[in-house]
């Protein structure tokens, strides 16, 4: 006889978890200044001391704020990572769930998150930096299954990869140019892929891109 078999139940949701989603949501509408706990503890039906208990100030809350919003980043791409399918997918799923949520805040309200609290911008450019192994070990598939070209030094073209990102990435360059993210992202992932893949791998994802 097979043994039956059940979902597991989901995980029960933490009381910061609420805040920390409501709060990512208001920053995108309103930016820094327009941000209040007062705001906050009004739409989820709370108190402001409720909100103070968990997180005593509001840079402390942006910053725990922008730490939910990559953990799940991070979880999507360790997720993808894992997947038994082409490692080509899993680059340009990876690039796409990252243009995704970029797309959700304006860079003028990033900019300005920046300028007010430095240490919180400093804790998304070391979350970035930290992707790199998680490309490193997509293109390492790629180059097994020669998609991506052996010659290459994965370790120079992983660590190059991220540092222009974070180097280059910035909300000024975005403002200054008036460019749009989305559109420079895709850009920018068309042009490093096409110049690691094979001929196989390109012949891959022009049918995919």
């Amino acid at each position: 006889m097979t043994p039956k078999t059940f979902p597991s139940p989901p995980q029960p949701r933490s009381p910061e978890e609420p805040i920390l989603e409501h709060g990512f949501e208001l920053f995108a509408q309103n930016g820094v200044k327009g941000f209040t706990v007062e705001t906050l503890a009004k739409d989820l039906a709370m108190s402001k001391k409720t909100i103070y208990k968990f997180f005593p100030t509001k840079e402390i809350l942006l910053q725990k704020i922008f730490q939910y919003i990559m953990t799940a980043l991070a979880a999507h791409f360790s997720r993808v990572r894992d997947k038994d399918i082409n490692p080509l997918d899993k680059f340009i799923n990876v690039m796409s769930e990252i243009t995704k949520t970029i797309s959700k805040v304006s860079m003028s309200r990033i900019n300005e998150m920046k300028a007010r609290y430095p240490a919180v911008w400093k804790d998304i450019e070391s979350f970035r930096l930290a992707r790199r192994a998680d490309f490193f070990q997509i293109m390492r598939e790629g180059q097994e299954q020669g998609l991506i070209r052996n010659e290459l030094d994965l370790e120079i073209a992983a660590t190059l990869f991220m540092n222009i990102i974070n180097s280059v990435f910035q909300p000024e360059f975005f403002i200054s140019n008036q460019l749009n993210p989305k559109m420079v992202i895709e850009i920018f992932r068309d042009i490093f892929l096409r110049g690691i893949v094979t001929s196989k791998g390109l012949k891959y994802i022009e049918e995919k891109l």
